[in-house]
């Protein structure tokens, strides 16, 4: 009696537990994602005082924050992309595994017909297959799965690179008008903006080096994928998306 209800005990706690882990997951999560504060910001108006050649690491600093923001909205771009491309092989391993009932029922059928056995080891052929394509498919979906993983940490690391650059444009802004003695660069606090760059910094490296971690299991997933797909590749089935083969860009075929 008290073992069982012990057993019930530590049913209750794991079940409990399991119910927690999406909870602080999804916390854990929301911490990791929670934004920089704001960028400390140099009062420019001394700027106006500066030369071209006193403003170029300003204007070079402001060029690579535009190209940032562009980084951005491709990096978005590319995760709707890889969100489309999974949403299509789902569709294709719904049909794989259609045709493979279709072909199960009617090797049924044909076996309760006592029919011939050239054909009865043709429905073999066929179920045997639809198996190889449901294999297939489950490995291209589990590829994709992970191209979406890595599209989503590219968006992130691409946010990541906007805020470093906004944080350098600031730096610029700071030393041009400190080496030009502009009275503007002594109310602005040195220590806050270095400290705001190396620490959107940090977060870039951290964010490029789980981006390639999951980039190098994405291909790993494609080859799985591909060594399979190269064993169905001759037999009949609907035309599916072309997906390209990983590269150093974005690994999706």
């Amino acid at each position: 009696m008290h073992d069982r209800a012990a057993a019930r005990r530590l049913a209750g706690e794991v079940t409990m537990r399991r119910a927690l882990i999406p909870a602080l997951c999804g916390l854990a999560a929301a911490c990791a994602s929670k934004p920089n504060k704001p960028v400390a910001k140099v009062d420019d108006s001394g700027l106006a005082r500066l030369n071209e050649q006193q403003m170029q690491p300003v204007d070079d600093a402001r060029v690579e924050q535009g190209r940032a923001q562009d980084a951005v909205a491709r990096a978005r771009a590319n995760e709707a992309d890889a969100r489309a491309r999974l949403e299509v092989a789902k569709t294709e391993r719904e049909v794989a595994d259609a045709q493979l009932k279709r072909s199960s029922a009617e090797r049924e059928l044909l076996k309760k017909q006592y029919a011939p056995p050239d054909q009865i080891a043709k429905a073999d052929n066929d179920v045997q297959a639809g198996q190889e394509r449901i294999k297939a498919a489950d490995l291209k979906r589990a590829y994709l799965e992970r191209m979406v993983q890595v599209a989503q940490t590219e968006v992130a690391l691409a946010q990541a690179h906007l805020e470093t650059s906004a944080a350098m444009v600031e730096q610029a802004k700071y030393r041009a008008m400190r080496a030009a003695d502009v009275p503007q660069a002594r109310s602005a606090n040195a220590g806050d903006i270095d400290s705001r760059v190396a620490q959107a910094q940090l977060k870039e490296a951290q964010l490029r080096k789980q981006a390639a971690d999951l980039r190098s299991n994405a291909v790993d997933s494609y080859n799985k994928w591909q060594a399979m797909d190269a064993r169905v590749r001759t037999l009949a089935r609907p035309e599916s998306m072309p997906i390209p083969p990983p590269t150093s860009g974005e690994p999706t075929r």
